[in-house]
């Protein structure tokens, strides 16, 4: 039996204090890929269930309240085998999930209740699968992931209307597997998409930006790595106009949270590692309101068990 485990924590002077612990699901396996802070104080959770599925798992999404209590919680899918990796509150109160199903992207759009409005799925049969959505300024939505064209992964950017329908798509990448994980609007009115490149760079995966204009063309990209394995999971632009990026680096010979500081054009000005004596990921950084950054991934490291939030 695997639950969807979470736990929220809240900043202090001295330290961070565990405001509640709370594991959902049921008898089968289920798990959290995405979370958000709503507007009414409480969270939104997407994911994966098994236990409560039509078959071959669901998506799942649950509401709770501000000390983790649940309000209500809903499945998405068919017959196929269905997954929720991201989900956002829109400016309607309603919510954007975005995943994949039978190896479409998968877009479902509910209302503040978790009941469906539409569901979009996209892509042909190359296999397309979609890790991150934002709703845009134009009241639309941006999914990244990758699409397998011709047994090659590559990046793969979806801009849509209100109602999900396809305004255009883009694919980046080159000769071997490239995957968008992370996909924001930038102030200009374009995107930065991160995610990880075997086509390009100077190890076997690197770290993979893509900043592009308001219609998906792409105006620089850039790589960020060793002959290691390095991906990039998460990317924020930072208020002096330039990006944030954690993944992890296996530099050490374990993987070790990487983070990345860039200018606006993509030029590094920093990196750090974060490491223990195992492995530690980074999978979703932000800006925090005094300039810093606040992450979360897992370790191997440190904590109770053999993963734990990190």
């Amino acid at each position: 039996m695997n639950l969807l485990f979470l736990f929220c924590i809240f900043p202090h002077i001295i330290s961070a204090q565990i405001t509640f612990e709370k594991t959902y699901g049921g008898s089968n396996q289920d798990y959290g890929s995405s979370v958000e802070q709503t507007t009414d104080g409480g969270y939104i959770i997407a994911g994966r269930t098994s236990s409560f599925d039509i078959a071959n798992g669901d998506v799942y999404l649950i509401k709770i309240d501000s000390i983790g209590d649940t309000i209500w919680t809903k499945t998405y899918g068919w017959i196929a085998a269905d997954y929720g990796y991201s989900v956002q509150q829109t400016i309607d109160g309603g919510y954007i999930v975005a995943g994949e199903t039978g190896a479409d992207f998968y877009l479902i759009k509910t209302n503040a209740i978790g009941d469906t409005l539409w569901t979009k799925a996209y892509g042909g049969l190359s296999g397309e699968y979609g890790y991150s959505v934002q709703q845009t300024t134009d009241s639309g939505y941006i999914i990244a992931g990758f699409s397998n064209v011709a047994f090659n992964n590559d990046v793969y950017l979806i801009k849509t209307t209100s109602l999900g329908d396809t305004v255009w798509t883009k694919l980046y990448g080159g000769n071997f597997s490239d995957q968008g994980n992370s996909v924001k609007q930038t102030t200009d009115g374009g995107y930065i998409i991160v995610g990880n490149t075997s086509s390009f760079g100077a190890g076997n995966a690197d770290v993979y930006l893509i900043k592009t204009n308001s219609v998906g063309d792409t105006i620089w990209t850039k790589t960020y790595g060793g002959i290691w394995d390095e991906w990039g999971y998460s990317v924020r632009q930072t208020t002096d106009s330039g990006y944030i990026i954690v993944g992890y680096t296996d530099i050490f010979g374990d993987d070790d949270v990487y983070l990345i500081k860039t200018n606006s054009v993509g030029d590094t000005l920093w990196t750090k590692t974060y490491d223990g004596t195992s492995t530690e990921v980074g999978y979703s950084i932000q800006q925090t309101i005094d300039g810093g950054y606040i992450i979360v991934g897992e370790t191997k490291s440190f904590g109770a068990g053999s993963d734990d939030v990190y």
